[in-house]
């Protein structure tokens, strides 16, 4: 019986030899010609635009298990945006060439990726959505929430916690908004103890009230 689909794709890349990068590495810079896929084996690492004035807007935040650039993997479009870890890394490397060619040789792995491109793609406009619609608190409860979705664990005490670092500047920047207007709607937040803060994690409370606040359906 073959593997998963996880751990096929992660054995293809487990073949290379393990590269390790700091905490603020910039893996890929915009609009330079990436030199191979990079499969993301421990930590987390952010996707992300700048604007003419230097401000950021974060796209997609990585974890365990993603790998990337998906745009250029598949029809070496380059696009300017940033790669950069947030936490120390580890990765493994391997060039487009053999990655388009275990593809072909395992169609179903192609499908289980396209289907893992199609939720991060849904996901991303569920996102755009709640950016477009409503107010700050909405907003930031609504990030919240899909970051729950994406990134949470269950803690002792029953609390969803949201397993990677997380500033304000983080969250601010997923959002399109300033990072004060994000300090003010977590303060709220940690008033009605739906929320609160252990280092730079969150540990959501509540999170059938998180929703009820959140733009989330």
């Amino acid at each position: 019986m073959k593997a998963d689909p996880d751990e096929r794709v992660k054995a293809f890349f487990k073949k290379s030899k393990p590269l390790f990068y700091k905490k603020g590495a910039v893996i890929l810079r915009g609009d330079e010609v990436p030199n191979g896929i990079f499969y993301l084996n421990r930590g987390y690492v952010k996707n992300y635009a700048l604007s003419e004035n230097g401000d950021e807007f974060t796209f997609i935040l990585y974890h365990k298990g993603d790998f990337f650039p998906i745009s250029w993997t598949f029809n070496e479009t380059r696009k300017p945006y940033f790669i950069e870890t947030i936490t120390p890394c580890t990765f493994y490397k391997r060039s487009r060439e053999d990655f388009i060619k275990f593809l072909k040789e395992n169609p179903e792995i192609l499908l289980y990726i396209v289907n893992k491109i199609t939720r991060r793609f849904d996901g991303l406009l569920v996102r755009m959505e709640h950016m477009a619609f409503g107010n700050a608190y909405k907003k930031v409860c609504s990030i919240l929430y899909i970051l729950c979705e994406r990134f949470g664990k269950e803690g002792k005490s029953k609390e969803v916690i949201i397993d990677m670092p997380l500033t304000h500047k983080d969250i601010a920047n997923l959002l399109g908004v300033a990072r004060e207007t994000v300090s003010v709607e977590i303060a709220k937040l940690k008033r009605g103890k739906i929320i609160k803060n252990s280092g730079k994690h969150i540990y959501v409370l509540n999170i059938k009230k998180l929703k009820e606040d959140s733009l989330i359906i």
